[in-house]
């Protein structure tokens, strides 16, 4: 146990932090920060109080004093890259989101998502690609990941393996009309006329203000939808 663990401020400042007694938890934890200074989990709860308060600055200045105590500090990484991603500073969310996947820990899974995201945003298809790809290996629950893989693989006119990715949205969110289009593209794609009608069609069932799925089936049926 590290010695500041064994104070009395410790576990008083915990329990305002774990109350959300943001202000309080700020004052007791910069005390403990004092007088413990070299200690990299006390600079992490004074980030995460920092961004609960609504203080991104402040908050990435904790973190980043988090990770230059502890360069293998995954968690500080994930804050940090949260933070910048927030006040819009994507290359250097980017670096932190990066360095998360390399200490491996358990927020790796959606740093690589966020590694997909930033990297599509900023038109890095191979990148955003490789990065969902992972997030897709280490978290195969989630949805979110299949929905931007499928996106690129779209984008690159490779159908098949779209098709294997939206076929399981679909079943998944049966609901969402965009994945009904997306697929719909992918069978016309794929020259599976029939399949693609269906799949323009449910989306335009769920969604009738979709001008796109009603310019696919007007192409695919001579039929002037309204």
């Amino acid at each position: 146990m590290a010695a500041y663990q064994e104070n009395s401020e410790y576990l008083e400042a915990m329990g305002l932090y774990l109350s959300g007694d943001w202000k309080e938890a700020d004052q007791a934890f910069a005390v403990l920060d004092a007088k413990f200074a070299g200690e990299a989990f006390l600079k992490l709860l004074r980030g995460n109080i920092s961004y609960s308060m609504g203080k991104l600055d402040d908050a990435v200045r904790h973190y980043e004093d988090a990770v230059a105590l502890r360069p293998e500090f995954g968690s500080a990484y994930y804050k940090l890259g949260v933070c910048l991603y927030r006040m819009g500073k994507l290359n250097a969310a980017l670096a932190a989101f990066t360095s998360v996947q390399k200490t491996g820990s358990q927020s790796h899974a959606m740093a690589s998502y966020f590694v997909g995201l930033i990297n599509l945003f900023l038109g890095k298809d191979d990148k955003a690609a490789q990065a969902f790809a992972e997030f897709h290996t280490l978290s195969p629950e989630s949805t979110i990941a299949d929905f931007y893989l499928a996106q690129l693989k779209i984008k690159r006119k490779e159908f098949k393996e779209a098709k294997e990715l939206l076929t399981r949205l679909v079943s998944e969110t049966p609901d969402f009309a965009e994945v009904h289009y997306m697929l719909g593209t992918v069978q016309y794609g794929l020259h599976n006329n029939t399949e693609a009608i269906q799949c323009f069609q449910r989306a335009l069932d769920i969604n009738p203000d979709d001008e796109r799925s009603k310019t696919k089936l007007t192409l695919l049926t001579d039929v002037q939808w309204p």
